[in-house]
């Protein structure tokens, strides 16, 4: 019976999965995708991104399906202030009864004058009103026209419908730069003066550091960024704060130091972080960063169980490939299910080389215990892509998850530059649950060990499976290995010498069994 069920849920799988469609097919190149799921109408799905004309001026193409990410509208651009005007680093949010909102920037090529846009579409992205303005880039010395960020309130709180854009300082704005907000209650037709989120904790030596967004659905308004500021604290760390008055006021938590040596300094490398907060549980919030202190850059994810107030000391390193190869991920975006689920999505060269400029896939890994612990990671992407050499202007994946399927889109380098977007099950990319356990004589020795274990077992038959140490409370420690194993007896062993005294647990799985071992370790010798 378990077997027959194994099939079904596998054809499931199969089935739901929609694999890698050029929704773009445009002669110019399309780059910095975004991809929102509508929570009125989870077959509603729209996706954004910059593409260029033939005088290599950009504007936000959009396109909508009806049918869950099955078939795709034509591309339709959204307008500009003025003609003389390009547009960049879009986003989208729905409100809770459907209603989607785009923001971006609209702007002078020359970077002296532009606004941050935004417009609506109550008929699931048929149909767009005209611009509304949101920030002039005049409003600040800094000029605060970057990257926005936008988020409704969808709680059922005072605040619900509410509208949240950040948005950052301009590269070439007065320093120290800064992160700022409005917010509307009218739909976007008039919107508060400006608020300096980062005035408490100043960003201060840092530069473009942009502000990531998300609001609880108790109403919380949430918003993380980086900060150097050597007079409140000598070393560069990451910042959240939060507001529970609708933006009124913030209070600021501290989430982390960055490692000696984790900065993305190549700048084929797209550094880049992301908050995300539990639908289900608001006091659950997660901040995935990309990352470099093991040797190359990787996917790092901290939580917190308490609102932001206090997170996780120890990353968990996302992607599972091994660590300080010279194999690069990046640019990692996220987000959570409406069911708690929560999966993070990022550009990998695993099976491309090493360096930046190696062919790149899109991996993606799985949370269902609010970021303690990921699921293997697993490659979304049908074909490698060729590196896309641009430094500024593709610096997004867009992400966005519906109860069963997670949603991407990201630019892939055929012939030319591309918007590629797929969509895959949750439970194809969920584990399957650890009470389906299989023997296979998963053993080792020595237990206690003080320096170095080895671990002995038999697979069944020749298949891909992940090795994972987890401690006692389920905190992976780290991946033992991922890959193909031959069918017959197999051995790994681990040194250890990084665990502190008490209980781990070796878990095995592939997709159709797991098996786990508890073992123990003592004083180092």
């Amino acid at each position: 019976m378990k077997k027959t069920l194994t099939i079904l849920l596998a054809l499931f799988a199969l089935q739901g999965s929609t694999q890698n469609q050029n929704i773009s097919n445009f002669f110019l190149p399309d780059t910095e995708p975004y991809i929102a799921v509508n929570p009125a109408n989870a077959n509603n799905v729209i996706a954004a991104w910059m593409r260029f004309n033939v005088s290599f001026v950009s504007a936000i193409a959009v396109s909508y399906s009806n049918n869950g990410g099955v078939t795709w509208s034509a591309p339709q651009s959204l307008p500009h202030l003025y003609s003389t005007f390009t547009s960049a680093d879009v986003s989208i949010a729905f409100s809770k009864t459907g209603t989607a909102y785009i923001s971006y920037v609209d702007y002078l090529p020359s970077k002296d004058s532009g606004y941050v846009v935004m417009c609506s579409s109550s008929n699931g992205g048929q149909n767009w009103s005209g611009l509304n303005k949101v920030i002039n880039g005049f409003e600040k010395p800094d000029m605060p026209v970057d990257r926005p960020w936008i988020a409704v309130d969808r709680s059922n709180g005072a605040y619900n419908g509410r509208i949240y854009i950040t948005s950052k300082s301009v590269d070439i704005g007065q320093m120290p730069h800064h992160v700022w907000m409005k917010h509307s209650s009218d739909g976007g037709l008039t919107w508060s003066p400006i608020i300096l989120i980062d005035d408490s904790i100043p960003i201060d030596k840092i530069s473009n550091s942009m502000g990531a967004i998300d609001i609880g659905s108790d109403g919380s308004v949430n918003v993380a960024y980086f900060s150097w500021h050597p007079t409140l604290d000598l070393y560069p760390r990451a910042i959240m704060v939060k507001s529970t008055n609708g933006g009124a006021s913030f209070t600021p938590y501290h989430i982390a130091y960055p490692a000696a040596n984790s900065a993305i300094t190549d700048t084929l490398y797209q550094g880049s972080c992301n908050l995300s907060i539990n639908p289900t549980n608001p006091n659950n919030l997660i901040f995935t960063v990309t990352d470099a202190r093991y040797g190359d850059p990787d996917i790092l994810s901290l939580n917190s169980t308490n609102g932001g107030t206090s997170w996780s000391t120890v990353p968990v390193r996302v992607n599972t490939d091994a660590a300080n190869t010279g194999v690069g991920q990046d640019m990692c975006w996220a987000g959570f299910a409406p069911n708690g689920n929560y999966a993070a999505v990022w550009r990998d060269r695993r099976n491309g080389g090493t360096g930046s400029s190696a062919n790149f896939d899109i991996y993606a890994a799985v949370s269902t215990d609010g970021g303690l612990t990921f699921k293997a990671d697993q490659k979304i992407t049908t074909a490698s892509s060729p590196v896309v050499p641009i430094t500024k202007g593709n610096d997004f994946i867009g992400v966005s998850l519906s109860s069963n399927y997670l949603y991407t889109d990201w630019c892939h380098k055929t012939a030319n530059y591309e918007i590629f977007v797929n969509r895959d099950t949750l439970l194809k990319l969920i584990s399957v649950p650890e009470t389906e356990l299989k023997d296979i004589g998963l053993s080792c020795y020595p237990n206690p060990f003080s320096s170095g274990i080895t671990f002995n077992f038999e697979m069944p038959e020749a298949q891909y499976a992940v090795a994972e140490i987890y401690d006692i409370s389920g905190r992976k420690i780290t991946t033992l290995a991922a890959k193909e194993f031959g069918k017959g007896k197999q051995t790994l062993t681990y040194e250890g010498h990084a665990l502190s005294e008490g209980n781990y647990f070796l878990r095995i799985g592939t997709a159709a069994f797991s098996s786990k071992l508890t073992f123990t370790k003592t004083g180092n010798r």
